[in-house]
């Protein structure tokens, strides 16, 4: 948890010097004088009088970080003084002037130590309870009155150990610790909420944390936040000359919000300040059991929309300056824009805004060098941190570290103890008299690769919410009115947006359907009966054919159609590096080497097109819908690359699918039969270096992608090819593209990868595909089947294989004696074991017996090792049986049926539980369980559980025993 200050803390901070102050912070010095708990009732409630009667003058001229401490200490002040005047109206069946402290507590109180557990103990160490910015004001006061109990148990404490207790009786007893244990708490939480109301009329930070604050909610540009923080503000007037950082963060408000290169022209785009949609937030402090990575972690936690008055709060918390508030969202979620907003928003004078894009400074630096080169990139001036802090006369610092996933994505620098050195870097610098608040931004995803101090309070930004949908396009769309009647257009309506789903929920991926719909109202037209597939088609070719138009103006249509399907062909292969390598994200590096195995660059041409491909961050950069990570060290830039929605990658990596085996279906189709060779092997050099990597089911959009764009394909041609590729698979010895290595499998798991992916894309062609379809030519081809499978459950990874069970099917079938199976994809249906069990053996194969058992064994595989065990007491008591049946009667027959039967006995004890479960369910109520045995078995309840009689109630006309009754 985090460190507040305590209630001897608070009395020093806000000056007291009375007697009665230096016994309770413990630095009197000499004799104690002799003090009942009255006294000390009587000095904690004037104290805390004149320390709210005085606090606004106390307040005055102070910098925002003294303020706040002023603050805390009041609270903690107000905290004790409540508990002592609810006390002293508390009816007790004695006189709190007996309640003498001497002894052993005036040792305490001089400073020999503290007794833990002891009331003054507890007294001096108690602290401003619930002041913390992650709390509502309700949350505040339960904090207190759990403080007050805490106090209140030691209090009996206390008066246990005095003359007072010994002259009570049992009643009189009984009566005293019920009223201080559960009157007293509650009571004196009601004393703190009138004096906290008191406080609230002359402090307004008071006012702010009881949510008593004038406001206007404003949804857009976090205005309010300057707003609120002005009202607050511990200056009473701006300074005469901002502060440099502040002039350099506040001009970013008025930029649009893209750059006009990646808009058409004559269109406007809104500034920031205009078109940012105030998000909805999730807010947790990380403790035991956290996991701030996980959807589980925040789907317990509800949702907020003020995230200004969280932010207000924050900032004039005593929390902001000793640890980081760490901000979570997904890529184009807006964490990077919330930082320069808030850079632009907090008020000159009470606060200095620091803002810092790890994607710019030195990756292997410290914290305090990050710090001082982003100052050097934004203001042009070298200042070291301590002299930044100074010229901020007496601001407080907040230091934005942007962009943390970055940094750690593009270096691969292990920094999982950054936010414990940001939590370090806080506390030496309060030390040092220069207090700083600090953020860190960071991607969800990436969460569980660092160690969060705990007590760290951390935020996640939500997707939009319809209303948020709306309030972004109805200032997008006024921005543009001029532009759509210019030319005819419609503005872009909000369900029009809605009907694209996770499209419209983060605010780059709504921008890019707005620049998309921009042009020809395309999306609008496309509304009805428009597909997700086709929508990412539509998308992503008027990009790269914007992209194409900008650069290579005036290119014949042909050419222009090349151009930007070669642009979608790169990006694909952009979409591969993600995928082979089981990552959202992929280096610079490893780009370019997978673009040079792929696509090498083509040959010369005498019109003017774009660079050669193998420059990733040339040809991948320029797309706005692919994030790029970025960050320095060694002086060297280090960057990666991440679509803004994974749904781009694993559209692309279909699509390329798609276009690969069209393409050498329409090779096949059009060469024929060798009349007097037959068929070739068909060259699937790609196919097999795209797909021998990663299983398609670990991206299961990349599936659902596939089933609508394969039925395009020539289906029989299409099947017959990719059975082919099948059973030539472990022979094939084609080496094109040898140089594609996004990872280190070996032979065999390069086949089982493929041959897994060749079945994923024959069931898919097919619409389902059977055993004999698979095994052509197989005299049995369900046999051949768990052949294929235990290659994959061999070789493949858990996860790997448990993506294949979990979207695939095996249906098995039986039609006059021949056996089949079918493979059907399932999507998120769950999966039904169709056709059920059919325990068999191949005559050629070992019978189970207990040789069968030593070959699981010596396999040594977990999950068979389950199902072996399961089944051992029935094989052996087999195997036993049937070596009782050699011998006639005899001594040795006897003793193999008795190991028989002692094998099965933990079989006939279960079904002996479950009978005398059934049993006593049915003597509760005869006719439910009766009904429900049947509904489940079609059969009624067996004679053993109904002692002989069967219930009649609740059952069907007609029904009959051992029938189903529907």
């Amino acid at each position: 948890m985090r460190n507040g200050i305590s209630y001897a803390d608070a009395v020093r901070l806000l000056g007291q010097e009375s007697t009665m102050a230096k016994v309770l912070t413990g630095t009197l010095v000499g004799a104690v004088p002799v003090l009942s708990l009255l006294d000390v009732k009587d000095e904690a409630v004037r104290l805390a009088g004149e320390a709210s009667g005085k606090l606004r003058d106390r307040l005055s001229g102070l910098n925002r970080y003294d303020r706040t401490a002023r603050l805390e200490a009041a609270q903690t002040v107000l905290v004790v003084a409540a508990f002592f005047e609810a006390l002293g109206e508390l009816p007790l069946p004695f006189d709190p002037e007996e309640l003498r402290i001497t002894g052993t507590e005036q040792v305490t109180l001089a400073g020999a130590g503290a007794i833990k557990g002891s009331f003054v103990d507890s007294l001096k160490a108690i602290g401003p309870a619930g002041f913390r910015a992650d709390q509502s004001y309700a949350d505040m006061l339960q904090a207190i009155e759990d403080c007050h109990g805490e106090l209140a148990a030691a209090l009996i404490r206390f008066i246990s150990g005095l003359a007072v207790r010994d002259r009570l009786d049992a009643t009189e007893w009984a009566r005293a610790t019920t009223a201080i244990e559960e009157e007293l708490p509650e009571a004196a939480r009601r004393k703190f909420e009138e004096l906290h109301r008191r406080l609230a009329l002359d402090v307004p930070e008071f006012a702010l944390w009881q949510q008593m604050i004038d406001r206007q909610r404003v949804a857009t540009g976090l205005g309010e936040l300057e707003a609120l923080l002005t009202q607050v503000a511990a200056r009473t007037r701006t300074p005469e000359h901002r502060h440099t950082l502040s002039r350099a963060h506040r001009v970013v408000l008025d930029r649009p919000i893209a750059q006009s290169g990646e808009v058409p022209s004559g269109m406007r785009m809104p500034t920031l300040a205009e078109a940012y949609v105030n998000p909805d937030f999730r807010l947790a402090e990380y403790g035991e059991q956290a996991d701030p990575s996980a959807e589980w972690w925040w789907d317990k936690v509800e949702p907020s929309d003020d995230i200004a008055g969280f932010l207000a709060r924050y900032f004039t918390s005593p929390d902001a300056t000793r640890m980081p508030l760490v901000v979570l969202g997904q890529p184009g979620a807006g964490k990077s824009v919330l930082t320069k907003i808030m850079a632009g928003r907090l008020p000159d004078g009470d606060f200095l805004p620091v803002r810092v894009p790890l994607r710019e400074v030195p990756a292997d630096g410290t914290i305090q060098e990050q710090i001082e080169a982003a100052v050097r990139e934004a203001t042009g001036e070298r200042l070291s941190w301590p002299e930044l802090t100074r010229s901020a006369d007496g601001a407080l610092p907040v230091v934005m570290l942007d962009g943390l996933d970055e940094l750690l994505q593009a270096t691969g620098i292990h920094r999982s103890d950054y936010l414990s050195r940001v939590a370090d870097f806080q506390r030496r610098e309060a030390e040092l008299g220069r207090p700083a608040v600090v953020l860190v931004t960071t991607r969800t995803a990436v969460a569980d690769r660092m160690r969060f101090p705990p007590g760290c309070l951390t935020i996640r930004l939500e997707p939009f919410k319809e209303e948020q949908v709306g309030r972004w396009l109805a200032v997008w769309n006024a921005a543009n009115r001029d532009y759509f009647t210019a030319r005819g257009l419609e503005p872009l309506p909000p369900e029009t947006a809605l009907a694209q789903g996770q499209l419209a929920s983060q605010p780059l991926l709504l921008l890019m359907l707005a620049l998309y719909d921009a042009d020809a109202n395309a999306l609008q037209r496309g509304e009805t009966g428009l597909g997700q597939a086709e929508l990412y088609e539509r998308l992503l070719t008027r990009f790269a054919r914007r992209e194409v138009d900008k650069h290579h103006s005036g290119l014949p249509d042909s050419q222009a159609a090349h151009a930007v399907e070669t642009e979608l062909r790169t990006l694909s292969v952009a979409a591969f590096a993600m995928f082979n390598r089981g990552r959202q994200w992929v280096t610079t590096q490893d780009l370019d080497d997978d673009l040079a195995a792929l696509l090498p660059a083509p040959p010369a041409r005498t019109t003017s097109f774009q660079a050669p491909l193998s420059r990733a961050d040339r040809v991948i950069g320029k797309f706005f819908f692919v994030h790029q990570a970025s960050a320095v060290r060694d002086d060297a830039s280090l960057r990666t690359y991440e679509f803004l929605h994974a749904t781009f990658g694993e559209y692309l990596v279909a699509r390329m699918v798609r276009d690969v085996l069209r393409s050498m279906v329409a090779r096949e189709t059009a060469a024929g039969p060798d009349p007097f060779f037959g068929r070739p092997q068909p060259d699937d050099g790609l196919l097999h270096a795209l797909l021998s990597f990663s299983l398609l089911t670990e991206r299961q959009p990349t599936v659902e992608f596939l089933r609508d764009l394969l039925p395009a394909l020539d289906r029989e041609p299409a099947t017959d090819l990719l059975v082919r590729l099948l059973h030539n698979a472990e022979t094939r010895t084609d080496q094109s593209y040898a140089d594609y290595r996004p990872g280190r499998n070996t032979f065999i798991t390069r086949c089982a990868h493929y041959t897994a992916n060749l079945v994923i894309l024959t069931s898919l062609v097919a619409g389902g595909i059977t055993a004999d379809r698979l095994f052509p030519g197989d005299r049995r081809p369900v046999r051949s089947w768990p052949h294929l499978t235990s290659l994959w459950y061999a070789r493949l990874s858990g996860k790997a294989f448990e993506s294949l069970v979990r979207h695939f099917q095996v249906e098995r079938t039986s039609r006059h004696g021949t056996h089949n199976l079918v493979v059907r994809y399932i999507g998120h249906a769950e999966y039904r074991r169709v056709g059920g069990f059919e325990p068999g053996w191949d005559e050629d194969g070992p019978l189970p017996d207990s040789h069968t058992l030593d070959m699981v064994h010596f396999l040594g595989d977990r999950e068979l090792d389950g199902l072996a065990s399961a089944a051992e007491p029935a094989i052996m008591a087999a195997d036993l049986r049937s070596a009782a049946q050699l011998f006639s009667y005899s001594e040795e027959a006897v003793e193999h049926l008795a190991d028989a039967w002692r094998l099965t006995a933990r079989m006939r004890e279960t079904i002996e539980a479950i009978t005398a479960d059934l049993r006593g369910e049915y003597r509760n109520d005869p006719g439910k369980v009766a009904a429900a045995y049947r509904r489940a078995t079609g059969s009624e309840l067996p004679a053993e559980v109904t002692g002989g009689a069967v219930a009649d109630t609740d059952r069907s006309d007609g029904a009959q025993p051992g029938r189903n009754v529907p």
